[in-house]
């Protein structure tokens, strides 16, 4: 589950004639995460009515024309409001071509500055032979998209179930260096005969849509998409043998889906035995929170649970517990990984990397131990990210940061024997 939260802009335009002569075009700027340079790109143009319209980019996700929605500027400032993740944007214009500014999210400044360019600025992805854009109704009527990798509708297909944060089709986050480990494993997959479909969150990349807010989505909402996506790929293009992936949170979403839908196999990778708040708990207990902080956790979680929201977070924690997130974390609060594997009467494969700092083989342990019919495997040099960490997990941190490293061999070829079987 990468901690990161999202960069989706959410802007609508109303501005004067010198405004939209200054900011018509094409601009990039770039964040830097943890050394990572994230390229943004935004494009402006007038509508056929004279308003001010546009889109924009995350090419490093392979995110294009994304939708805006609301804008306050004047001639040498503009800002904008980011309201499904409480933050803002706040940018000076210097000369026509350069606008300097700050991004605050969480109560935390990252400078954005953005320089007009003559191009579209977007990184060209070469097309993989066979994969096919598609876009499926989501449970709540707005279009997932995703992309299918697949020679014809006998093959067994694979659907890639994503985890937490504003993570897309390819693994990759908003705001965090790309890793690219779901779209490595499609192609690794295609490469043994195995059709995969994977898929923008609700919300996220080409799934985003106008008027989200990030407090009216709760854990349900991506079960029901996860079914809505199995019941295209079979009763629409005529799919008959479906597996569920679930990487880290994808992993209850997948598992609760198979509960659900006539599966073939049900696959964790990297997915939690506890309930979340365990598993949040630990990793916040172990992060450079102050004492005061961290004894604040348990206190909101056991709110939480019960169902009520929790005013007064403190600062330090509300990345995590931020008022629009609450209605989310109850909601994934009610379910045991443990009693939901259970109820699983499909093939089931539960694999771990020993190198993962994020989720532990204790968790691994859980789930396989709560349905014995299970098949354990923990792959020694695997991260959370799917890469190799090397011995004694020395490249943990770099498996976060560097795209070009390979999935684990070992992750490949246990999913491909458990397919195949």
């Amino acid at each position: 589950m990468k901690k990161a939260s999202w960069l989706i802009l959410v802007i609508t335009f109303m501005a004067p004639s010198l405004f939209a002569q200054k900011i018509i075009g094409n601009w990039e700027g770039h964040i830097d995460v943890n050394g990572t340079q994230l390229p943004i790109v935004f494009h402006f143009n007038k509508n056929t009515e004279g308003n001010i319209e546009g889109k924009w980019d995350s090419p490093k996700q392979n995110a294009h024309g994304l939708p805006f929605s609301s804008i306050s500027a004047n001639d040498d400032s503009i800002h904008l409001g980011v309201t499904i993740v409480s933050g803002s944007y706040e940018g000076k214009f210097v000369g026509n071509d350069s606008i300097e500014g700050t991004w605050t999210q969480n109560q935390n400044d990252i400078a954005l500055n953005f320089s007009r360019t003559n191009g579209d600025a977007e990184t060209k992805i070469k097309p993989y032979p066979y994969e096919k854009e598609i876009e499926i109704t989501s449970a709540g009527g707005s279009k997932l998209s995703g992309t299918l990798l697949s020679k014809n509708n006998q093959q067994k297909l694979a659907i890639i179930v994503a985890g937490s944060g504003p993570t897309d089709r390819d693994g990759n986050s908003t705001i965090s260096p790309a890793t690219y480990e779901y779209q490595m494993l499609a192609h690794d997959l295609d490469s043994q005969n195995i059709a995969t479909f994977r898929y923008d969150k609700r919300g996220i990349a080409k799934s985003a849509y106008a008027g989200m807010k990030e407090g009216d989505i709760v854990f349900e909402d991506y079960i029901k998409d996860a079914e809505k996506i199995f019941d295209y790929l079979h009763d629409t293009l005529g799919f008959k043998n479906i597996y569920f992936i679930g990487h880290s949170e994808g992993s209850l979403i997948a598992m609760l889906a198979s509960e659900k839908k006539k599966v073939s196999g049900y696959i964790s990778i990297a997915g939690a035995g506890r309930p979340i708040n365990e598993v949040l708990s630990e990793q916040m207990e172990k992060g450079p929170l102050p004492d005061s902080a961290k004894q604040q956790i348990p206190v909101i979680f056991n709110q939480l649970k019960m169902g009520k929201e929790v005013d007064n977070i403190p600062a330090a924690l509300n990345i995590l517990f931020r008022k629009s997130i609450q209605p989310y974390l109850i909601s994934w609060m009610k379910y045991s990984p443990q009693k939901e594997i259970k109820k699983l009467k499909c093939p089931i494969l539960v694999l771990q990397g020993g190198c993962d700092i994020q989720v532990k083989e204790l968790d691994a342990t859980n789930l396989h131990e709560a349905n014995k019919k299970s098949t354990l495997d923990i792959i020694p040099g695997m991260s959370h990210t799917l890469k190799n960490a090397g011995k004694d997990c020395v490249d943990e941190n770099k498996t976060y940061t560097d795209g070009s490293m390979p999935l684990d061999k070992m992750l490949v070829s246990d999913i491909v024997k458990f397919i195949e079987k």
